[in-house]
């Protein structure tokens, strides 16, 4: 949600007075009043805090400056999010954080997934791949939004032509393509399928070292034991082409320690073979959280409502030319990919999109 909603705002802030501020050890925030604002900025050092201990198994320091957040609060607004910042000797600086929406989806989706950039960006002092920023921030979400972005994707890739990306494109992207909102429910999709595998803590390793070495095969198959980004692309797409059914943890599976990069595959110890083990569904390749005791937990439980449907584009964060930040990372050219889609077979899929364009 790092970037959703851009043509909202100056609709949402004329809709809107922001009217006070409260400041936090690591926020700023501006609300339509006092009470949302300390609630606001009471709830983004206990999401920054219960969420970077989920991700990373620690706290972050107090940042050097505080984050400004914009909350443009109504329950007419669609929710939506973003931030932006830009790297300077490996350290996030420059924040400036929009949230959009009700006041349950801000709390429980927007302020989340937005947070959660901030604590990636400061735990890896560099721009995520797009898909792994994305998806993973997308997980923190609110149920109801992460359903739709469910049945956003079965649409997606049951569409002719598909829109699904395939993973040596996703993969490599250093830019939000022009259809941008598969990027945001295959990213999603592809992070909770890992996640489900070995956990937060060893997803952040996993592209930590895909970072680091550029060398996506190697990493997947290190953490993840598929044996190249083909290999993953394949089991995933019969994983959602099943109606995206939950995967067990394997016991024998051990979680990396995090790092500035993540762990690097060949500094690690060898990690077993984490494929799910499942039936073959109708599903054929084309031509080419949080602790039940967390804050977040609770907050998250007890502001379960349905609002309006994720309803614009989303942006990286910017430098402070407002240039985007541009992410590195590249899978090895020597693999091919078909692009991805699933066979329209209502008996693969257990529900029917829902969610028109």
């Amino acid at each position: 949600m790092e970037a959703r909603c851009a043509r909202v705002w100056v609709v949402g802030i004329a809709l809107v007075s922001l009217a006070a501020n409260h400041r936090t050890e690591n926020f700023i925030v501006s609300a339509p009043t006092a009470e949302l604002a300390v609630e606001m900025g009471d709830a983004a050092e206990h999401l920054r805090r219960d969420l970077a201990l989920e991700w990373l198994g620690t706290e972050l320091p107090r940042w050097d400056e505080p984050c400004p957040i914009q909350a443009v609060v109504g329950s007419h607004l669609p929710a939506g999010g973003q931030t932006s910042f830009y790297f300077t000797g490996g350290r996030p600086r420059g924040w400036e954080m929009i949230v959009q929406g009700s006041r349950e989806r801000v709390l429980d989706s927007v302020l989340p997934h937005e947070i959660t950039h901030t604590i990636f960006a400061s735990h890896f002092g560099r721009p995520l791949p797009r898909w792994a920023d994305e998806g993973a921030c997308t997980t923190v979400e609110h149920d109801s939004e992460r359903r739709k972005q469910d049945h956003l994707l079965v649409e997606f890739l049951t569409s002719q032509p598909t829109r699904g990306i395939a993973f040596n494109d996703m993969f490599a992207m250093q830019d939000y393509p022009r259809d941008i909102l598969p990027l945001y429910s295959q990213g999603y999709s592809l992070a909770r399928f890992l996640i489900a595998q070995g956990g937060k803590q060893e997803f952040l390793a996993y592209v930590g070292d895909g970072m680091r070495s550029g060398n996506w095969t190697r990493a997947t198959h290190a953490h993840y034991g598929y044996s190249s980004l083909a290999d993953l692309q394949a089991r995933w797409l019969r994983w959602v082409g099943e109606g995206s059914p939950p995967i067990a943890r394997r016991a024998e599976q051990t979680v990396s320690a995090p790092t500035d990069l993540g762990r690097s595959a060949e500094e690690g110890e060898g990690i077993a073979d984490r494929r799910p083990d499942s039936a073959s569904p109708a599903v054929a390749l084309r031509d080419s959280n949080g602790s039940a005791a967390s804050w977040y937990a609770r907050r998250r439980d007890e502001t379960r409502r349905s609002t309006s449907a994720i309803d614009a584009e989303r942006e990286l964060a910017s430098d402070r030319r407002g240039n985007r930040v541009r992410a590195t990372s590249r899978p090895p050219a020597a693999e091919t990919f078909e692009p991805i889609t699933l066979e329209p077979v209502r008996t693969a899929v257990p529900f029917e999109p829902t969610i028109r364009r």
